[in-house]
């Protein structure tokens, strides 16, 4: 007998992309339709691309693209709030005999976020995963709190491209025990690295969402205009 698939499992997994709203997987021993509603935020070619490649490298399901329909909704009022997004400012790295560090710069509106991690040259588990460890720490500097911690970061071909997925665990506030696994992806386009800070950027993005309030207060509040 067929093993069913897990379709919750996978909703759930989809609906941490970014953009992603809502997710429905039809099928009960192997996908055959995945319908995707998503704001308007990515292309829905590139938004079903993200799609196949996270059910590949987390599932290990391999789903024809033909399957995947995506609907874009654009949320609008009356007014539009503009919620600043954390861009990748900078990537560099210092490497001695005995250790190997490195440095990111995240930019949100217009402040500027270092982060640092270092490793002993002889223990480095991976240069990607320190990466990402000294992305997610310009991010806890901007929520004010340790709130992300990186779970994995694996890159994976779909024919001749490269891509960067990120996952990470992200500790809701008022319930720091119920983490929630968020996933960036990136494509590799010149360097790995950048590739490895932009997905890992990716995968947080939308939550930022959650802390906004506290980047406006600072800021002097949010700015918003009339389509």
């Amino acid at each position: 007998m067929a093993k069913g698939i897990d379709t919750r499992a996978l909703e759930k997994a989809i609906e941490c992309l970014e953009g992603v709203l809502n997710a429905r997987v039809v099928g009960e021993t192997a996908i055959e339709e995945i319908h995707v509603l998503a704001r308007p935020t990515k292309s829905p070619k590139l938004l079903v691309r993200d799609i196949e490649t996270l059910l590949k490298a987390r599932f290990g399901l391999d789903v024809d693209h033909k399957k995947v329909s995506v609907v874009t909704f654009d949320l609008e009022g009356e007014t539009r709030w503009f919620v600043p997004r954390l861009v990748l400012w900078g990537l560099g790295w210092r490497k001695t005999p005995d250790t190997v560090q490195v440095e990111v710069e995240v930019k949100l509106g217009e402040r500027t976020y270092k982060g640092v991690a270092t490793e002993s040259a002889s223990r480095v588990r991976s240069h990607a995963f320190l990466v990402a460890r000294a992305t997610l720490n310009c991010l806890n500097q901007v929520v004010g709190d340790t709130l992300f911690v990186l779970h994995n970061v694996s890159t994976h071909h779909l024919g001749d491209i490269e891509v960067v997925l990120t996952f990470v665990d992200y500790a809701r506030p008022g319930a720091r025990r119920d983490e929630d696994l968020l996933v960036g992806t990136a494509l590799v386009r010149e360097d790995i690295y950048e590739a490895v800070a932009r997905a890992t950027l990716d995968a947080v993005n939308r939550k930022l969402v959650f802390h906004i309030e506290r980047f406006e207060e600072e800021e002097g509040g949010p700015t918003a205009s009339s389509p």
